[in-house]
């Protein structure tokens, strides 16, 4: 394919990004049509021994109280996912780990996404979006019963096994001690390396109808890694070192997204503007430059500091957090109106940064009637709060295309 300025594209896989949504801020929000409003609906942010197994020091879902040790029921989750969907908004289910419970997720969501993955000038889907993308530490795929969670997975409706890759590589390419690595709490990279390990052999067991129950033409799941990006991981030479090493373990995507200090605990993980825009330019000549098999990818959380570079769509990188995209956090419903008639009940709180769960700019609304067999489920937008938190991004109190590290900044500052 051609570039617009008349270079061609590397043999390589074209870089994906997020895709948020590019209609432009000026537009009024009571203009933006729901098919045009994306949510992720976050059905259980607990953290530990019931869910992802980890406590990382980074997490947003332990950082933000706002988010922290919520969960509904997923058996409602999927009604509200599939009332929301039903009034044309996009719903993008995600949890703490998809492996909890037993997997109850994936025989309840299959074939679901936690992202929506684009490529090229023309923003279509990457082949990840093509079956299911389940999130999960890596942990529960160390359990005796591993095999079972990668088959109810590809039964469902599964393609792609997501995990985060912590870990950091020294010039022989072997990971650096478990205890140097800056962000503790999280699945260390060496057991990750064995569960990699795992998803192989039960590809290898599918190809030849051997793990039972499927045909042997059925696809294989896709590993997708993610790589959180700092101080401590973000040079050439590491870039260099990530591709190597993954281009050996046999994945299908690697994913940067940007370390944030949401939580205030690793201020001195936090990447400059300059050293973003030299990431940019860095994981640009890296794509060039060296051939690899898997794809690469890049978190819209960069925010636009020398973004130019990558050669995106011109929205891509200017999040559109607060109008075309939400988070909605389970709450403890709460009566907003009850009579003989009908209830309506406060189920959930709708944030703009679907991150740091700030500022709060809706509920998640359940209405149950006495003539209705189901509840339906429907958003209210604070209109006049995403109005003020767009009029920043208008009149420049936030300049970056990721507004979370101004916002947050700005809030402690004054707390």
């Amino acid at each position: 394919m051609s570039e617009p300025n008349g270079l061609q594209s590397t043999a390589n896989q074209p870089i994906s990004f997020d895709e948020h949504g590019d209609l432009p801020f000026s537009m009024p929000f009571n203009e933006i049509k729901p098919s045009q409003i994306s949510f992720y609906l976050q059905l259980d942010t607990r953290v530990g021994k019931r869910t992802c197994r980890q406590a990382c020091a980074h997490c947003f879902y332990i950082n933000q109280p706002e988010a922290a040790n919520k969960s509904i029921d997923l058996v409602e989750g999927r009604r509200i996912m599939d009332g929301l969907t039903a009034l044309g908004y996009r719903v993008f289910p995600m949890i703490s780990d998809s492996l909890a419970n037993n997997g109850e997720f994936l025989r309840l969501f299959g074939n679901t996404h936690n992202r929506d993955f684009r490529q090229e000038w023309d923003a279509r889907e990457t082949r990840t979006m093509e079956r299911g993308d389940l999130w999960t530490s890596g942990a529960p795929l160390l359990d005796d019963n591993w095999a079972y969670y990668l088959a109810e997975a590809a039964k469902n409706g599964f393609g792609n096994v997501t995990i985060t890759f912590h870990g950091v590589l020294d010039e022989r390419l072997a990971l650096l001690p478990e205890n140097t690595y800056p962000i503790k709490g999280v699945f260390p990279g060496v057991r990750c390396v064995e569960v990699i390990a795992r998803i192989h052999a039960f590809n290898e067991a599918l190809s030849t109808d051997s793990t039972g129950g499927f045909e042997p033409s059925a696809e294989p799941l896709r590993i997708n890694l993610g790589v959180t990006i700092g101080k401590h991981n973000h040079t050439r030479k590491h870039l260099l070192r990530y591709v190597e090493y993954f281009e050996k373990l046999g994945v299908s995507v690697v994913r940067f997204n940007a370390f944030h200090n949401h939580g205030g605990r690793l201020p001195e993980l936090v990447l400059t503007k300059d050293e973003i825009a030299e990431w940019y330019r860095n994981l640009k000549w890296v794509h060039d430059n060296v051939p690899m098999s898997f794809q690469l990818g890049v978190d819209e959380d960069f925010g636009t500091s020398g973004i130019e570079v990558m050669e995106f769509p011109a929205h891509v990188g200017w999040c559109r957090a607060g109008r075309q995209l939400f988070a909605i956090v389970p709450d403890a419903p709460g009566d907003i109106e009850w009579n003989a008639v009908v209830r309506k009940e406060k189920i959930g709180s709708i944030a703009a940064c679907v991150d740091a769960f700030k500022p709060i700019v809706g509920r998640l609304i359940r209405e149950t009637s006495c003539d209705a067999s189901t509840p339906r489920y429907y958003p209210e937008f604070f209109y006049d709060a995403i109005d003020a938190l767009t009029q920043k991004r208008l009149d420049g109190t936030y300049t970056d295309g990721c507004f979370a590290g101004e916002m947050l900044q700005a809030l402690r500052a004054v707390s």
